[in-house]
Protein backbone atom coordinates (compact mmCIF):
# COMPACT_ATOMS: atom_id res chain seq x y z
CA UNK A 1 0.00 0.00 0.00
CA UNK A 2 2.79 2.40 -0.43
CA UNK A 3 2.19 5.86 -2.61
CA UNK A 4 3.99 8.09 -4.96
CA UNK A 5 4.82 11.45 -3.25
CA UNK A 6 7.50 12.42 -5.94
CA UNK A 7 5.43 15.10 -7.86
CA UNK A 8 7.46 18.26 -7.56
CA UNK A 9 4.57 19.92 -6.86
CA UNK A 10 3.58 19.18 -3.52
CA UNK A 11 7.03 20.21 -1.95
CA UNK A 12 7.01 23.16 -3.61
CA UNK A 13 3.79 23.98 -2.06
CA UNK A 14 4.78 22.75 1.56
CA UNK A 15 7.66 25.21 1.08
CA UNK A 16 5.64 27.93 0.66
CA UNK A 17 2.96 27.32 3.19
CA UNK A 18 5.91 26.46 6.13
CA UNK A 19 7.96 29.57 4.79
CA UNK A 20 5.73 32.09 5.47
CA UNK A 21 4.45 33.30 1.80
CA UNK A 22 0.97 34.51 1.15
CA UNK A 23 0.01 30.46 0.10
CA UNK A 24 -1.09 28.88 3.31
CA UNK A 25 -2.90 25.68 2.23
CA UNK A 26 -3.32 23.08 -0.34
CA UNK A 27 -5.10 20.16 -1.33
CA UNK A 28 -3.79 16.30 -2.43
CA UNK A 29 -5.19 14.13 -4.13
CA UNK A 30 -5.27 10.72 -6.59
CA UNK A 31 -6.58 12.51 -9.90
CA UNK A 32 -8.39 8.50 -10.27
CA UNK A 33 -4.89 6.95 -9.78
CA UNK A 34 -4.93 4.11 -6.98
CA UNK A 35 -1.32 5.24 -5.51
CA UNK A 36 -0.28 8.10 -7.22
CA UNK A 37 -0.45 11.13 -4.64
CA UNK A 38 -0.27 14.80 -6.48
CA UNK A 39 -1.65 18.63 -5.64
CA UNK A 40 -5.17 19.44 -6.49
CA UNK A 41 -5.09 22.75 -5.31
CA UNK A 42 -3.70 25.48 -3.23
CA UNK A 43 -4.81 29.56 -2.17
CA UNK A 44 -4.34 32.11 0.29
CA UNK A 45 -7.75 32.29 1.59
CA UNK A 46 -7.01 30.07 5.03
CA UNK A 47 -8.65 27.18 6.69
CA UNK A 48 -12.35 28.46 5.12
CA UNK A 49 -10.87 28.25 1.26
CA UNK A 50 -9.66 24.97 1.88
CA UNK A 51 -13.14 23.42 3.00
CA UNK A 52 -14.70 25.11 0.19
CA UNK A 53 -12.56 23.21 -1.99
CA UNK A 54 -12.62 19.89 -0.80
CA UNK A 55 -14.82 16.84 -2.46
CA UNK A 56 -16.19 13.48 -1.97
CA UNK A 57 -12.79 11.27 -1.78
CA UNK A 58 -9.83 10.35 -0.06
CA UNK A 59 -8.04 14.56 -0.09
CA UNK A 60 -4.96 15.44 2.10
CA UNK A 61 -5.24 19.14 3.40
CA UNK A 62 -1.98 21.11 5.02
CA UNK A 63 -3.21 24.43 6.50
CA UNK A 64 -0.92 27.15 8.23
CA UNK A 65 -2.82 28.74 10.89
CA UNK A 66 -1.50 31.65 12.68
CA UNK A 67 2.71 29.78 13.56
CA UNK A 68 0.92 26.34 13.43
CA UNK A 69 0.57 23.97 10.85
CA UNK A 70 -2.34 21.40 10.00
CA UNK A 71 -2.60 18.32 8.54
CA UNK A 72 -5.98 17.01 7.21
CA UNK A 73 -6.70 13.48 6.04
CA UNK A 74 -9.99 13.86 4.94
CA UNK A 75 -11.69 10.63 3.79
CA UNK A 76 -15.67 10.89 2.91
CA UNK A 77 -18.23 8.53 4.17
CA UNK A 78 -19.19 7.44 0.68
CA UNK A 79 -15.66 6.08 0.00
CA UNK A 80 -15.19 2.10 0.18
CA UNK A 81 -13.76 0.26 3.39
CA UNK A 82 -10.30 -1.40 1.33
CA UNK A 83 -9.65 3.23 0.50
CA UNK A 84 -10.22 4.26 3.98
CA UNK A 85 -7.95 1.51 5.16
CA UNK A 86 -5.21 2.49 2.43
CA UNK A 87 -5.71 6.32 3.33
CA UNK A 88 -4.87 5.52 7.04
CA UNK A 89 -1.34 4.19 5.56
CA UNK A 90 -1.09 6.68 3.12
CA UNK A 91 -1.78 9.64 5.66
CA UNK A 92 1.06 8.62 7.50
CA UNK A 93 3.45 8.93 4.62
CA UNK A 94 2.46 12.56 3.70
CA UNK A 95 2.42 13.26 7.58
CA UNK A 96 6.67 12.11 7.57
CA UNK A 97 7.23 14.64 4.70
CA UNK A 98 5.37 17.19 5.67
CA UNK A 99 7.66 17.39 9.09
CA UNK A 100 6.51 21.08 10.10
CA UNK A 101 3.24 19.26 10.96
CA UNK A 102 1.65 20.23 14.37
CA UNK A 103 -1.25 18.06 14.90
CA UNK A 104 -2.68 15.51 12.18
CA UNK A 105 -7.11 15.58 11.82
CA UNK A 106 -8.55 12.51 10.22
CA UNK A 107 -12.48 13.23 9.74
CA UNK A 108 -15.10 12.42 7.23
CA UNK A 109 -17.24 15.20 7.78
CA UNK A 110 -16.57 19.05 7.47
CA UNK A 111 -18.77 20.20 10.36
CA UNK A 112 -15.79 18.28 12.25
CA UNK A 113 -13.09 20.80 10.39
CA UNK A 114 -14.82 23.75 11.78
CA UNK A 115 -11.83 26.59 12.50
CA UNK A 116 -13.37 26.41 16.28
CA UNK A 117 -12.43 22.63 16.35
CA UNK A 118 -9.35 22.89 14.33
CA UNK A 119 -7.87 25.85 16.20
CA UNK A 120 -8.52 24.33 19.50
CA UNK A 121 -6.76 20.85 18.38
CA UNK A 122 -4.20 23.65 17.34
CA UNK A 123 -3.77 25.28 20.88
CA UNK A 124 -5.08 28.45 19.64
CA UNK A 125 -8.02 28.74 21.49
CA UNK A 126 -8.56 32.83 21.93
CA UNK A 127 -9.32 33.83 25.52
CA UNK A 128 -11.91 36.96 25.99
CA UNK A 129 -10.86 40.38 25.74
CA UNK A 130 -8.47 42.05 28.43
CA UNK A 131 -10.43 44.90 29.85
CA UNK A 132 -9.08 48.24 31.22
CA UNK A 133 -7.83 48.02 33.98
CA UNK A 134 -9.84 51.61 35.01
CA UNK A 135 -13.17 50.16 33.61
CA UNK A 136 -13.68 52.93 31.38
CA UNK A 137 -12.06 54.61 28.32
CA UNK A 138 -9.92 57.20 28.78
CA UNK A 139 -10.89 60.66 27.64
CA UNK A 140 -9.07 63.86 27.43
CA UNK A 141 -10.27 66.41 29.90
CA UNK A 142 -11.01 69.97 28.45
CA UNK A 143 -9.91 72.53 30.57
CA UNK A 144 -11.76 75.33 31.86
CA UNK A 145 -11.24 79.03 29.66
CA UNK A 146 -8.73 81.02 30.77
CA UNK A 147 -10.02 84.13 32.73
CA UNK A 148 -9.39 87.60 31.02
CA UNK A 149 -7.92 90.13 32.17
CA UNK A 150 -9.21 93.10 31.01
CA UNK A 151 -12.42 93.08 28.41
CA UNK A 152 -11.15 93.08 24.99
CA UNK A 153 -12.96 92.32 21.66
CA UNK A 154 -10.90 89.61 20.99
CA UNK A 155 -10.21 87.29 23.60
CA UNK A 156 -7.64 84.19 23.74
CA UNK A 157 -9.60 81.15 23.81
CA UNK A 158 -7.74 78.12 26.18
CA UNK A 159 -6.20 74.61 24.63
CA UNK A 160 -8.76 72.18 23.73
CA UNK A 161 -8.95 68.68 22.41
CA UNK A 162 -8.68 69.26 18.27
CA UNK A 163 -12.32 68.28 17.97
CA UNK A 164 -13.44 70.47 20.16
CA UNK A 165 -11.68 73.18 18.24
CA UNK A 166 -13.19 72.69 15.14
CA UNK A 167 -16.40 72.73 16.31
CA UNK A 168 -15.99 75.92 18.03
CA UNK A 169 -13.79 77.34 15.69
CA UNK A 170 -17.00 76.81 13.23
CA UNK A 171 -19.42 78.68 16.13
CA UNK A 172 -17.13 81.44 15.69
CA UNK A 173 -17.02 82.23 12.37
CA UNK A 174 -20.74 81.09 11.58
CA UNK A 175 -23.09 84.08 9.94
CA UNK A 176 -25.03 84.60 12.94
CA UNK A 177 -21.42 85.14 15.02
CA UNK A 178 -21.05 88.60 16.79
CA UNK A 179 -19.65 91.03 14.08
CA UNK A 180 -15.73 91.54 13.84
CA UNK A 181 -14.03 94.13 15.22
CA UNK A 182 -13.24 95.84 11.79
CA UNK A 183 -16.64 95.58 10.65
CA UNK A 184 -18.47 96.49 14.05
CA UNK A 185 -18.85 100.31 14.89
CA UNK A 186 -19.12 99.39 18.86
CA UNK A 187 -16.50 100.11 20.77
CA UNK A 188 -15.42 98.78 24.30
CA UNK A 189 -14.78 100.85 27.44
CA UNK A 190 -12.38 100.35 29.80
CA UNK A 191 -14.15 99.14 32.91
CA UNK A 192 -13.78 101.13 36.16
CA UNK A 193 -11.21 100.19 38.66
CA UNK A 194 -12.68 97.90 41.12
CA UNK A 195 -15.87 96.70 38.69
CA UNK A 196 -16.13 93.19 37.76
CA UNK A 197 -15.13 92.36 34.25
CA UNK A 198 -17.96 91.19 32.42
CA UNK A 199 -18.38 87.98 29.87
CA UNK A 200 -17.92 88.66 26.23
CA UNK A 201 -20.84 87.14 24.03
CA UNK A 202 -17.76 84.93 22.61
CA UNK A 203 -16.56 83.83 26.00
CA UNK A 204 -19.96 82.10 26.33
CA UNK A 205 -20.14 80.32 22.58
CA UNK A 206 -16.41 78.71 23.67
CA UNK A 207 -18.01 77.85 27.19
CA UNK A 208 -21.56 76.45 25.99
CA UNK A 209 -19.27 74.33 22.98
CA UNK A 210 -16.85 73.12 25.68
CA UNK A 211 -19.74 71.63 28.04
CA UNK A 212 -21.79 70.49 25.03
CA UNK A 213 -18.15 68.33 24.21
CA UNK A 214 -18.41 67.46 28.13
CA UNK A 215 -21.68 66.00 28.04
CA UNK A 216 -21.18 63.85 24.64
CA UNK A 217 -17.75 62.35 26.22
CA UNK A 218 -19.88 61.67 28.92
CA UNK A 219 -22.89 60.07 26.74
CA UNK A 220 -19.69 57.77 24.57
CA UNK A 221 -18.56 56.36 28.10
CA UNK A 222 -21.82 55.32 29.45
CA UNK A 223 -22.73 53.77 26.10
CA UNK A 224 -18.93 52.34 26.10
CA UNK A 225 -19.81 50.86 29.53
CA UNK A 226 -23.00 49.33 28.73
CA UNK A 227 -21.41 47.65 25.13
CA UNK A 228 -18.76 46.23 27.36
CA UNK A 229 -21.40 44.71 30.03
CA UNK A 230 -23.69 43.01 26.78
CA UNK A 231 -20.89 41.60 25.45
CA UNK A 232 -19.52 39.94 28.73
CA UNK A 233 -22.99 38.86 29.00
CA UNK A 234 -23.17 37.00 25.44
CA UNK A 235 -19.70 35.62 26.42
CA UNK A 236 -20.93 34.39 29.76
CA UNK A 237 -23.76 32.84 27.85
CA UNK A 238 -21.90 31.73 24.99
CA UNK A 239 -19.33 29.64 27.66
CA UNK A 240 -21.93 28.10 29.81
CA UNK A 241 -23.68 26.79 26.60
CA UNK A 242 -20.57 25.22 25.24
CA UNK A 243 -19.91 24.07 28.65
CA UNK A 244 -23.76 22.32 28.99
CA UNK A 245 -23.24 20.73 25.19
CA UNK A 246 -19.90 19.18 26.14
CA UNK A 247 -21.28 17.83 29.80
CA UNK A 248 -24.29 16.34 27.61
CA UNK A 249 -21.78 14.61 25.32
CA UNK A 250 -20.13 13.12 27.84
CA UNK A 251 -22.74 11.86 29.96
CA UNK A 252 -24.03 10.16 26.92
CA UNK A 253 -20.61 8.85 26.41
CA UNK A 254 -20.14 7.10 29.59
CA UNK A 255 -23.65 6.08 29.34
CA UNK A 256 -23.08 4.46 26.00
CA UNK A 257 -19.46 2.80 27.44
CA UNK A 258 -20.99 1.62 30.04
CA UNK A 259 -23.87 -0.26 28.13
CA UNK A 260 -21.69 -1.58 26.14
CA UNK A 261 -19.43 -2.64 29.09
CA UNK A 262 -22.54 -4.80 30.33
CA UNK A 263 -23.89 -6.23 27.04
CA UNK A 264 -19.88 -7.31 26.14
CA UNK A 265 -20.01 -8.83 29.76
CA UNK A 266 -23.00 -10.77 29.35
CA UNK A 267 -21.89 -11.90 25.77
CA UNK A 268 -18.92 -13.31 27.31
CA UNK A 269 -20.15 -15.56 29.73
CA UNK A 270 -22.67 -17.07 27.21
CA UNK A 271 -19.27 -17.72 25.23
CA UNK A 272 -17.64 -19.41 28.52
CA UNK A 273 -20.80 -21.37 28.70
CA UNK A 274 -20.76 -22.52 25.16
CA UNK A 275 -17.30 -23.46 25.29
CA UNK A 276 -17.91 -25.36 28.25
CA UNK A 277 -21.16 -27.36 26.90
CA UNK A 278 -19.95 -27.89 23.23
CA UNK A 279 -15.94 -27.88 23.24
CA UNK A 280 -16.45 -24.83 20.52
CA UNK A 281 -15.54 -21.42 21.11
CA UNK A 282 -16.66 -18.52 18.91
CA UNK A 283 -15.63 -18.16 15.23
CA UNK A 284 -15.96 -16.07 12.20
CA UNK A 285 -14.62 -13.84 9.75
CA UNK A 286 -12.42 -10.54 10.57
CA UNK A 287 -10.01 -7.96 9.14
CA UNK A 288 -6.56 -7.44 11.11
CA UNK A 289 -3.84 -5.29 10.51
CA UNK A 290 -0.95 -6.86 12.69
CA UNK A 291 1.28 -5.00 14.80
CA UNK A 292 4.01 -3.23 12.39
CA UNK A 293 2.39 -3.82 9.73
CA UNK A 294 0.37 -1.49 7.03
CA UNK A 295 -1.53 -3.97 5.58
CA UNK A 296 -5.30 -5.05 6.21
CA UNK A 297 -5.69 -9.07 5.62
CA UNK A 298 -9.68 -10.91 5.96
CA UNK A 299 -9.37 -14.09 7.94
CA UNK A 300 -11.54 -16.80 9.55
CA UNK A 301 -10.61 -16.89 13.14
CA UNK A 302 -11.17 -19.30 16.12
CA UNK A 303 -11.48 -18.05 19.77
CA UNK A 304 -10.71 -21.69 22.05
CA UNK A 305 -9.39 -21.56 25.78
CA UNK A 306 -6.22 -18.60 25.61
CA UNK A 307 -5.59 -18.16 21.77
CA UNK A 308 -7.31 -17.11 18.45
CA UNK A 309 -6.19 -19.24 15.88
CA UNK A 310 -6.49 -17.04 12.17
CA UNK A 311 -7.26 -19.41 8.87
CA UNK A 312 -7.09 -18.28 5.20
CA UNK A 313 -10.70 -19.35 5.13
CA UNK A 314 -13.23 -21.17 7.00
CA UNK A 315 -12.44 -24.50 4.74
CA UNK A 316 -8.83 -24.74 5.54
CA UNK A 317 -8.54 -25.39 8.74
CA UNK A 318 -5.60 -27.92 8.87
CA UNK A 319 -2.95 -25.60 10.04
CA UNK A 320 -3.48 -22.00 11.42
CA UNK A 321 -1.78 -18.98 9.71
CA UNK A 322 -1.55 -17.14 12.71
CA UNK A 323 -2.43 -17.53 16.16
CA UNK A 324 -2.72 -14.79 18.62
CA UNK A 325 -2.37 -15.90 22.21
CA UNK A 326 -3.89 -13.83 24.73
CA UNK A 327 -3.92 -14.91 27.83
CA UNK A 328 -3.84 -12.19 30.66
CA UNK A 329 -1.72 -10.11 28.36
CA UNK A 330 -4.15 -7.35 26.94
CA UNK A 331 -4.47 -4.15 28.60
CA UNK A 332 -6.81 -2.77 26.61
CA UNK A 333 -9.64 -2.69 24.11
CA UNK A 334 -11.07 0.48 22.45
CA UNK A 335 -13.35 1.55 19.57
CA UNK A 336 -10.74 2.76 16.79
CA UNK A 337 -13.51 4.10 14.47
CA UNK A 338 -12.17 7.42 14.06
CA UNK A 339 -8.60 6.55 14.50
CA UNK A 340 -8.96 4.07 11.42
CA UNK A 341 -11.44 6.21 9.61
CA UNK A 342 -13.05 2.43 9.08
CA UNK A 343 -16.74 1.47 10.60
CA UNK A 344 -16.83 -1.28 13.19
CA UNK A 345 -13.07 -1.07 13.88
CA UNK A 346 -11.47 -1.52 17.38
CA UNK A 347 -8.07 -1.62 18.71
CA UNK A 348 -6.23 -4.47 21.06
CA UNK A 349 -3.36 -3.47 23.21
CA UNK A 350 -0.99 -6.09 24.51
CA UNK A 351 1.09 -5.74 27.67
CA UNK A 352 4.74 -5.85 25.17
CA UNK A 353 3.50 -2.22 23.43
CA UNK A 354 1.98 -4.06 20.32
CA UNK A 355 -1.37 -2.69 18.99
CA UNK A 356 -3.58 -4.98 16.43
CA UNK A 357 -6.49 -3.29 14.63
CA UNK A 358 -9.54 -5.01 13.92
CA UNK A 359 -12.88 -4.33 11.95
CA UNK A 360 -15.72 -6.91 12.13
CA UNK A 361 -18.28 -6.52 8.93
CA UNK A 362 -21.39 -5.29 10.96
CA UNK A 363 -22.04 -3.87 14.72
CA UNK A 364 -23.01 -7.36 16.01
CA UNK A 365 -20.32 -9.44 14.75
CA UNK A 366 -17.34 -6.35 16.46
CA UNK A 367 -19.19 -6.70 19.98
CA UNK A 368 -19.42 -10.54 19.64
CA UNK A 369 -15.26 -10.37 18.59
CA UNK A 370 -15.33 -8.03 21.17
CA UNK A 371 -16.40 -10.29 23.72
CA UNK A 372 -14.63 -13.36 23.00
CA UNK A 373 -11.33 -11.47 23.13
CA UNK A 374 -12.24 -10.34 26.74
CA UNK A 375 -13.14 -13.86 27.31
CA UNK A 376 -9.65 -15.60 25.98
CA UNK A 377 -7.85 -12.49 28.19
CA UNK A 378 -8.98 -14.58 31.25
CA UNK A 379 -10.05 -17.94 30.79
CA UNK A 380 -7.64 -20.32 32.68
Amino acid sequence: MSCDLTDPAILEGYQAIVSGTPTNWLILGYHDTRDKISLYSKGTGGLEELRANLTEEVLYGFVRIEDKFALLAYVSEQVSGLRRARALVHGKAVGALFKNTTVQINSSNLSELSDEKVRSRLGLVEGPPTPDPSGSPVMPSSPSPVPVAAPRPMTPVSPTPQASINSIHNAIHSPQSVPSEASSPVRVASPAPGATTPRTERQLEIEAAERKMREEMERQKLAETVKRQKETQEREAREQEVFAHKQALELERKRKEESNRIAREAMKKQLFEMEKLRGSGLSGYITIQSSGSPFWRRRFYVMQGQSICLYRDEFDRRSAFSELRLGGRVVNIEDASLECLIPNSFRVDLYTGESHYFFSDDAKDKELAIAGFMKCNESA
